[in-house]
């Protein structure tokens, strides 16, 4: 497994992992997009190379670098997503961090590693902590995230009346 920025060039498998997150906690919309042939590949891969660059953004949003997790065969197993800085809506929610890792893909450690491989991406971005938040019953993710560093700050209720936990970890040691 390699972790390795979005590029124009995409993984095999990336329609699927879209389709995967289509409607989910985990997506944008223009995994929705890609997902429902609203967008192209070629679109969609433009679209989150220029957001790692700050260009087209939309209101209220930050540069964020999106990297995939790639099997030895070349196929996508899994998505992190670096937001470069916080809004304050992302301080309360959302945080620097997310990832994904595809069903078929569970249970292997990869969660684990995804996570630790953007953790050195976030380093290379000159952040020297990262917050990510996680619902409360996702002891999968919240494993992972403990795993690697994560200290919890709190524990909140989102608008739809879930509960979630912040967490933040240190990149400078």
């Amino acid at each position: 497994m390699q972790l390795v920025k979005a590029s124009l060039e995409p993984p095999a498998g990336l329609v699927d992992l879209a389709s995967e997150l289509n409607g989910g906690r985990m997506a944008f919309t223009w995994d929705d997009d890609l997902a429902d042939g609203r967008v192209t590949m070629r679109e969609y891969a433009q679209l989150l190379v220029d957001m790692e660059a700050g260009r087209s953004l939309r209101e209220g949003w930050v540069p964020m670098t999106t990297c995939w997790l790639v099997d030895d065969g070349g196929v996508i197993a899994g998505v992190s997503r670096i937001r470069h800085s916080l809004t304050a809506r992302l301080l309360a929610h959302g945080g620097h961090i997310g990832y994904y890792v595809r069903a078929s893909y569970r249970g292997q450690g990869h969660g684990t590693q995804i996570l630790a491989l953007t953790l050195i991406e976030a380093r290379k971005l000159g952040l020297e902590r990262v917050l990510l938040t996680v619902d409360s019953d996702n002891l999968p993710s919240i494993r992972v995230i403990e795993t690697n560093g994560g200290v919890m700050e709190d524990e909140r209720v989102d608008s739809e009346g879930l509960r979630y936990r912040r967490y933040w970890i240190d990149l400078t040691s």
